[in-house]
C-alpha cells in the first residue's frame, strides 16, 4: 500500500491493520517454532504421516511470513515493526500449549497442533475480514491463503488423532475394544460436517 493509499486509509484503521497483522506474524513465528521441535522428537518416527503433515505446517509457516515480510517492506515498515515491543496474548496462548514439548504424548503433541492451527485459521479470518473492510488488497489475498491452508491441515491432524492415541493406549495394555480407532474417527467426522 502507497503513502497516499494509508492517507486515505483511516489512521485506526491501519492502526488496527498493524496490530493484526503483527499478531498473525507472532502466532506463525511461534507454530513454527513450535513444530520445528516436534519434528526432532524421535517417537514421531512411528509416524510417517504427521512427519508429513509437521512438514508441510513448516513449510507453510515458512513461506506466510517471506509472504509477510514482503508486504511489510511495501508498507515501508510499518507492518510488522512492533513485534520487537513485546509478545501478544494470542503467543502467550500458544506458547503455553507447546510449553513443554517433549513431556507430552504425541497425541497431546498433536492436539495442540491442531488448536494452533485453529488459532490460526481464526485469525487469518479476522484479517481476512480487516482487509475487506479496509481495502487493503494484499492483506486479503494473504490472509485468504493463510486462511485456505489452515483447514486441511486440520482435518488431516483430526483425522490421525485416534489411531495415535489408541497406539500409545495398547502400549500400556490390550485395548478392550480394538475398533475404538475408526469409530471414533467416523465419530468425529460426522459431527465435524453436522456442524
Amino acid at each position: 500500500m502507497t503513502a497516499n493509499m494509508r492517507t486515505a486509509m483511516n489512521e485506526k484503521h491501519h492502526d488496527s491493520l498493524v496490530r493484526y497483522v503483527n499478531d498473525v506474524i507472532a502466532m506463525e513465528r511461534d507454530i513454527l517454532n513450535a513444530v520445528r521441535a516436534q519434528a526432532r522428537d524421535g517417537r514421531l518416527d512411528a509416524y510417517p504421516e504427521l512427519n508429513i503433515i509437521l512438514d508441510q505446517i513448516t513449510q507453510g509457516s515458512e513461506e506466510r511470513l517471506g509472504l509477510f515480510k514482503e508486504m511489510t517492506e511495501e508498507e515501508g515498515g510499518s507492518l510488522g515493526a512492533a513485534l520487537k515491543e513485546g509478545i501478544t496474548a494470542l503467543t502467550g496462548t500458544l506458547a503455553g500449549l507447546y510449553g513443554k514439548v517433549r513431556e507430552h504424548p504425541v497425541s497431546r503433541m498433536v492436539r495442540d497442533d491442531i488448536i494452533a492451527l485453529d488459532v490460526a485459521a481464526v485469525s487469518y479470518g479476522m484479517l481476512l475480514t480487516l482487509g475487506l473492510a479496509v481495502g487493503h488488497s494484499n492483506c486479503v489475498r494473504f490472509a485468504t491463503r493463510g486462511l485456505d491452508s489452515c483447514a486441511p491441515l486440520i482435518v488431516r491432524l483430526t483425522d490421525l488423532l485416534p489411531s495415535i492415541v489408541a497406539d500409545e493406549l495398547v502400549m500400556e495394555a490390550p485395548l478392550a475394544n480394538p475398533a475404538a480407532v475408526q469409530i471414533s474417527a467416523a465419530r468425529i467426522r460426522e459431527a465435524w460436517r453436522g456442524a
